[in-house]
């Protein structure tokens, strides 16, 4: 556990009422300590070293001049990007339209930018040489040479090169980035449409293997595209897939999820896997239906367990920062599927439930939830499951043990 200090404030009048009124605005239910917490963190986050940041007035300009283009019949396209750059959090978009004027910054969130960038322009150009190719060139590059001796040993086909996107379960900001710059800047048209959400996990590993490949690359490719076999190279650069068995010469990943599972036979990783891959699922079937976040999802969900409950209690139950867990609430108010009330029991607490809209949302999110669980436990008959429950229930309260 992290070492803590305590400090202490004295605040006048003014300044209490102040932050009690943000609180009830941003963090209904918190007390006053955690909202003075909430405003610090927030504080020290937009400290120097993050790349530009603008007011509210000048953001204000930027919207107006961008109304004043559009009369004038000048171009808007650029100002109407930096303004949906800020609505949408994406504040490197501004440096990325104003050709660097800010300079390098240190924030992860432009490198992580220029890393989705990269990737992009990266399976641009493989995607378009692959479909320029012969059909000759084609099957060289899904089953020529070395694919067919892998075929021999039982290895998997190459897929033809297509982008698969960003795990939106664990790689969320580069996801964001990713659509951001294919749907709002209309950079890579090649991509527009395309589902950006890679059906796997581990995508930015992949990425990052095939980005270290074409950028050793990139020098050679002046005035041609690259080969048959470059692609192929490029092609099986990605990890295998699970359960393959590697050969001598193969190029897949070691026996780590072996040496983790079995000869230390911890728990937490089988527990993660199956998680991992659940949620996975769950987040796509609600992005795609509702357009949800990983936390808005999570936040429905809980909330159909335990409402009426307070922003505290249910940041509890999500293992979650209570500042975040408000912020994400307050867009599931905004976009009618919650609500904010008085607490019946003690009229200075707000507590929050599902509206109608919301409840039926949860209902079909519950629905395919036990759809996933029935394909997960098979035929286990309901008295062996009832007896992993209870297990699984007494390890998660002797593991809050160690973290409470």
């Amino acid at each position: 556990m992290a070492k803590s200090e305590r400090f202490e404030m004295r605040l006048d009048e003014s300044s209490a009422a102040a932050i009690d009124a943000w609180r009830d605005a941003s963090m209904a239910g918190a007390s006053r300590a955690q909202a003075v917490r909430a405003l610090i963190e927030r504080g020290l986050a937009g400290a120097p070293g993050e790349g530009p940041r603008f007011s509210d007035g000048e953001k204000t300009l930027m919207a107006f001049m961008g109304d004043l283009f559009r009369h004038l019949g000048a171009p808007a396209e650029r100002v109407d990007a930096v303004c949906r750059g800020f609505a949408t959090g994406n504040h490197w978009a501004v440096d990325l339209e104003m050709g660097g004027l800010y300079g390098p910054p240190s924030a992860a969130s432009p490198d992580d930018a220029r890393f989705v960038l990269s990737v992009l322009e990266m399976w641009e150009v493989f995607e378009s040489a692959f479909e320029d190719f012969s059909e000759a060139q084609r099957a060289q590059v899904l089953g020529g040479g070395e694919g067919a001796q892998r075929r021999a040993r039982g290895a998997r086909r190459a897929a033809e090169p297509r982008f698969g996107g960003f795990d939106a379960v664990h790689e969320p900001e580069l996801l964001r980035i990713a659509e951001f710059l294919v749907r709002e800047m209309r950079r890579f048209g090649r991509f527009a449409g395309r589902n950006l959400v890679a059906a796997q996990g581990g995508a930015r590993r992949d990425h990052a293997a095939r980005l270290r490949y074409y950028e050793r690359l990139l020098p050679t490719l002046a005035g041609r595209r690259p080969t048959p076999d470059e692609v192929r190279e490029f092609l099986w650069l990605r990890a295998e897939a699970p359960g393959h068995a590697p050969e001598a010469g193969d190029r897949s990943v070691s026996h780590l999820k072996e040496f983790s599972f079995h000869r230390f036979g911890l728990l937490a990783p089988r527990v993660n896997a199956l998680s991992r891959v659940l949620t996975r699922s769950a987040v796509q079937f609600a992005k795609a239906e509702y357009g949800l976040s990983q936390v808005e999802w999570l936040a429905v969900t809980l909330l159909g367990a335990f409402e009426p409950v307070s922003i505290g209690e249910l940041a509890y139950h999500a293992m979650l920062d209570a500042g975040q867990m408000s912020r994400t609430v307050s867009g599931l108010v905004e976009r009618g599927f919650v609500e904010r009330r008085r607490s019946e029991a003690d009229s200075r607490e707000t507590v929050l439930t599902l509206t109608g809209e919301g409840e039926e949302m949860r209902r079909r999110l519950a629905e395919a939830a036990a759809a996933r669980n029935r394909h997960v436990v098979g035929d286990l008959p309901e008295s062996e499951l009832a007896i992993v429950y209870a297990r699984l229930d007494g390890f998660i309260a002797r593991a809050r043990q160690l973290v409470d």
